[in-house]
């Protein structure tokens, strides 16, 4: 069953080295100015090379409103069908959300492949989830997604194309586009996703006993996060699998976690989470629930901005996302990554470290800064306990750092890094000095 998630429409996109569609992007926008409306054409046209989908033409329309037709109007419509006609082109690509009639309108007007940014997003989702959590994760979003256009997306689906994005045409019972059956398949993967929802609950529970901190990287997609953890793993844990690095959009969604040591201090989980977009789907955001709980959770966040293209509203897309899951209360450090790649310090309106990755600097500095933020309540105490005790000494050991500890003939002199308001069940075992 978990195969048949894996991809919702890998029938339709299946990638192949024989052929790239040929695709034309187009964003509209009630603004004048396009500058905006260019660069969010540009990053559409980075998702669309990572599902190989080549762009022809890039096409902006403003307008005091949208066309509730085919939200371009007519006469933008008619444009880009001849552009379809004069450069054989497969698919075009919406930078906004279509709505089911716009979708079905759209298909009949134009007579090729037609979807949106949103519909792209989740493919390349679908493409790069390897856990089963994140398989189920985005399968749901896919099911929500497709529940309220199964009408506009038949005619998208069934198609018949002559490049690799849409090459086998499966038709709409191949797909089971039938609203019962999706809203049956919506049942079974969110109670597959709540019983995993359980397992890691109570793993939190058993780090929140154990005192363990947890720190979350979170960032627009792209800004280094991948790095950053190799980086981090590599210094200071357990070099397990590294995470891959890419300069891809979305080159990993699946959530890491590596235990992280550093100068005799007490441990922390560092937690690699999904990249974050603009125009990120209601319903990806919704379905990665259980995912985007560790973020929720966590002790500190670190919020990568790319030092190489340093973007406000990148910036604000993030928080924007951190405010929409509940974690914006969260202690963040901002943190601008790629400094190897840069000639001066980014003029940005935040308190923020530079760090690279690759050649290490700012590194050191940004695991103390870690420390000093996630234990600055902690003390290290000295505590004797006497043989009949040793109850207490598995309770502390298995609860809190040991920083030493040393055996004489009646007990042990431990010294351990405790939080001060843990410390009243120890009180009587503080050895004076």
């Amino acid at each position: 069953m978990l195969n048949r998630y894996r991809l919702l429409y890998n029938h339709v996109m299946i990638l192949t080295k024989q052929k790239l569609d040929q695709a034309i992007l187009v964003a509209f926008s009630t603004q004048l100015d396009t500058s905006d409306l260019l660069t969010s054409l540009d990053e559409l046209e980075r998702l669309a090379q990572t599902v190989s989908i080549h762009t022809v033409h890039k096409i902006t329309q403003h307008g005091k409103v949208a066309s509730a037709r085919t939200l371009i109007g007519d006469g933008k419509v008619q444009e880009i069908k001849r552009l379809i006609e004069k450069d054989n082109i497969d698919v075009v690509i919406f930078d906004d959300e279509l709505s089911p009639a716009q979708l079905r309108n759209l298909e009949s007007d134009l007579d090729v492949q037609v979807f949106d940014r949103s519909f792209l997003i989740l493919s390349i989702f679908a493409e790069r989830a390897q856990s089963k959590e994140a398989v189920l994760e985005v399968a749901l979003a896919q099911k929500r997604y497709m529940i309220s256009r199964l009408i506009g997306m038949r005619a998208s689906l069934s198609r018949q194309g002559g490049g690799s994005y849409n090459a086998k045409g499966p038709g709409e019972t191949k797909l089971e586009l039938d609203r019962r059956k999706v809203l049956e398949d919506i049942s079974i993967i969110k109670a597959q996703l709540k019983k995993i929802k359980t397992e890691k609950e109570t793993t939190r529970k058993q780090r929140k006993y154990t005192q363990t901190k947890t720190v979350a990287l979170v960032g627009y997609t792209n800004a280094g996060k991948s790095s950053l953890m190799n980086a981090l793993v590599k210094l200071y844990g357990i070099k397990e699998h590294e995470t891959l690095e890419k300069d891809m959009l979305f080159s990993t969604i699946d959530t890491k976690s590596k235990r992280l040591h550093f100068d005799n201090q007490r441990d922390f989980l560092l937690i690699d989470t999904v990249g974050f977009i603009s125009k990120l789907p209601t319903e990806l955001i919704n379905s990665f629930e259980t995912t985007l709980e560790d973020v929720k959770q966590a002790n500190l966040i670190l919020h990568l901005i790319d030092g190489t293209s340093v973007s406000l509203s990148h910036i604000q897309t993030t928080q924007n996302i951190l405010k929409k899951i509940g974690a914006d209360h969260i202690p963040t450090q901002y943190v601008i990554t790629k400094a190897d790649l840069l000639n001066d310090f980014p003029i940005i309106d935040l308190d923020y470290m530079l760090i690279s990755a690759h050649s290490q600097n700012g590194i050191p500095q940004l695991m103390t800064s870690i420390f000093e933020q996630l234990y600055q309540t902690f003390e290290n105490v000295t505590l004797f306990l006497d043989f009949n005790h040793m109850a207490v000494y598995h309770k502390l050991k298995s609860r809190y750092k040991i920083v030493s500890e040393t055996y004489h003939e009646l007990g042990i002199d431990i010294k351990v890094s405790i939080d001060p308001n843990h410390m009243k069940p120890y009180m009587r075992f503080i050895k004076e000095i």
